[in-house]
């Protein structure tokens, strides 16, 4: 068993001796900077390299798994104001793994008990079996957009009922207040409309047309409530957005697997928290966007058929 405790400066003097890493190795992350004659000394002491300053055989393994993964799977978690950041690697026969956490404070290496991070993350996000609300829907990437300003523009008038002591009742919204929000909102994980960005992975800019049209099929579906050029959400919508109302967790999984120099297959989800019992999972397949309440337990299940 190997357990190493780094220093960002560390792993950045370690990527220096590490001159052949593929694509999707989690090394790329990090600068390299020279070693000096202290950082070989280091690097000795704890066993890494040899007198020679050459990499230890009995860690080779682990240092060809972290460079040159056959698949990686990626968790990144947010919790509160700390970034947790898990990173599982494994070699082309799928033994042996290798993880890598980040924290904000130090980088750790070690290569066994993977369904470790499973504990850690429960410790965060509660094993329950239960959920606040059932909702499943799927939405073309303009419906899930506006689907995701609705959510955000409702959470904030919840917020404002608790402030004024007021009873809390769904607004209404026109077509260039929906595409106003929905092109001005900041980068924050509070965000579904941010959130969503980060998912689909572009910055896309819907003109007002879209929007039009996003509505205009979001209200065939029963989503959303016109009333005349107003738009409403659905009772349904609205229940969703008064449990979401503070996000807490925001955890990213994604699988990469190597096929070839040229062919990388990549796979994932993202679930957004406000509570044990509240979880949003989401899902982009190229052309759909999944929303869907799950339990924090099937969530665990979900991370753990990912590591294995």
């Amino acid at each position: 068993m190997l357990n190493y405790t780094l220093s960002k400066d560390n792993i950045e003097k370690l990527n220096y001796l590490i001159q052949d890493k593929n694509n999707i190795s989690i090394l790329n992350r990090f600068e390299s900077s020279e070693l000096e004659e202290k950082d070989y000394k280091y690097f000795e002491e704890i066993g890494i390299i040899n007198k020679y300053k050459l990499i230890e055989k009995s860690v080779d393994h682990v240092i060809d798994t972290l460079a040159n993964p056959y698949n990686t799977v990626n968790i990144m978690f947010t919790g509160g104001v700390s970034t947790y950041e898990q990173s599982i690697n494994y070699n082309d026969k799928m033994d042996s793994p290798v993880m890598l956490t980040m924290t904000p404070d130090n980088i750790y290496i070690k290569d066994d008990d993977v369904l470790g991070v499973v504990d850690t993350l429960q410790d965060f996000v509660g094993n329950s079996s239960l959920k606040s609300i059932n909702y499943s829907k799927k939405y073309n990437e303009n419906e899930a957009y506006v689907i995701a300003v609705f959510l955000d523009m409702e959470r904030k008038a919840t917020l404002r009922s608790f402030i004024d002591e007021m009873p809390f009742s769904s607004n209404s919204y026109n077509v260039n207040m929906l595409w106003r929000v929905l092109n001005s909102t900041g980068s924050s994980i509070q965000w579904y409309v941010h959130i969503l960005k980060k998912i689909i992975g572009e910055h896309k800019v819907l003109t007002q047309t879209q929007v039009k049209e996003a509505l205009d099929s979001l209200v065939k579906k029963g989503d959303i409530v016109q009333v005349g050029s107003l738009y409403q959400p659905s009772a349904e919508l609205t229940s969703l957005a008064s449990r979401m109302i503070i996000v807490d967790n925001v955890l990213l999984v994604q699988s990469v697997v190597k096929k070839d120099v040229d062919e990388v297959i990549s796979s994932g989800f993202t679930c957004v928290q406000t509570g044990v019992h509240d979880l949003l999972f989401i899902d982009f397949n190229g052309e759909e966007v999944i929303l869907e309440t799950i339990s924090s337990s099937k969530l665990l299940n979900y991370i753990t058929s990912f590591i294995k």
